[in-house]
C-alpha cells in the first residue's frame, strides 16, 4: 500500500494541472466565440508584444541571481539559519526589481 502513495501523488498532480489547463482553455474559447457571435471586435484579446515585458523579466532575473549570491554570502558569513538568507534576499531584491521596473515603465514612451 505504501508504494502506491507516490504514484497517486504524481498522477493527481499532473491530472489536476491538466484539468485546470483544460478548463482555462475551454472557457477562454467560449468567451471569445460569444464575443464574435455578438458582433463585437475580438481584438481586445491580442496581447501587446512590447519590449517592456522582456525588460521586466530581465530585471527580475538579474535581481534573483544577485539575491542567490547574496543569500549564499549571508549564510556563509553570518548566523542565518539554513535557507533564511536565500529567501530574504530573493524577496527583498525581487521586490526592488519590480519597483525599479514600475519606475521605468511609468515614464513616457519617448524617454525610454
Amino acid at each position: 500500500m505504501q508504494e502506491l502513495i507516490p504514484i497517486v501523488a504524481i498522477i493527481s498532480t499532473f491530472g489536476t494541472s491538466a484539468f485546470v489547463l483544460y478548463i482555462f482553455l475551454s472557457s477562454r474559447h467560449k468567451e471569445r466565440m460569444a464575443l464574435i457571435e455578438s458582433g463585437q471586435n475580438a481584438s481586445i484579446f491580442k496581447e501587446d508584444q512590447s519590449h517592456k515585458k522582456n525588460l521586466k523579466y530581465g530585471i527580475l532575473g538579474i535581481a534573483i541571481g544577485i539575491a542567490l549570491f547574496a543569500g549564499s554570502l549571508l549564510e556563509e558569513y553570518t548566523m542565518f539559519e539554513d535557507g533564511a538568507g536565500y529567501f530574504s534576499m530573493i524577496f527583498l531584491l525581487g521586490g526592488l526589481a519590480l519597483l525599479l521596473y514600475y519606475r521605468i515603465s511609468s515614464r513616457p514612451e519617448e524617454m525610454i
